[in-house]
């Protein structure tokens, strides 16, 4: 059985089966007598190191170290679905208006831009004033440690 949390996409636990030579089956599977025990794992390749036995209520235990242990951190960086949603419908909107009237598309993205830039500067900050490290702002954002402290380090009240 996969697990999934909405909110988190590309995401899938299962309580992975351990072979009786500590080999885990990487994968969602039922149980059988082969099997030792189960872990908590991800499809991402998340891994939790609490064992658990191979029984169904083994399965919900690792199910819950899923939900508690790997999910929370996501769920922090994840946006909510509805503004991707609505940040998808944008990007189409735009890339239609930019084939049909440039102009008016390079307007509306000048705009856009303006208030982006000082949404990310201040989102920065405010993240590193809830103690995030720089790289997980990275992180979050697809570039190097690095290359989020150069980028936002004026705005951030160290």
């Amino acid at each position: 059985m996969k697990w999934r949390f909405a909110d988190v996409p590309d995401h899938e636990g299962f309580a992975a089966p351990m072979l009786p030579n500590g080999e885990l089956l990487l994968s969602a599977g039922a149980f059988t007598d082969a099997f030792i025990g189960c872990q908590a794992a991800c499809s991402c390749g998340w891994i939790d190191r609490r064992r658990f036995p191979a029984t169904p209520e083994g399965a919900k235990n690792a199910e819950y170290q899923w939900l508690s242990r790997h999910i929370p951190s996501l769920l922090a960086a994840a946006p909510p679905r509805e503004l991707v949603i609505k940040s998808t419908l944008l990007c189409e909107q735009t890339m239609k208006l930019a084939a049909e009237r440039p102009l008016a598309a390079l307007s509306l993205l000048s705009q856009v831009e303006a208030w982006q830039r000082a949404l990310l500067n201040q989102a920065a900050a405010q993240a590193r004033e809830i103690g995030a490290s720089w790289a997980e702002i990275g992180e979050t954002m697809g570039i190097s440690k690095q290359a989020a402290h150069e980028r936002f380090k004026a705005h951030v009240n160290t």
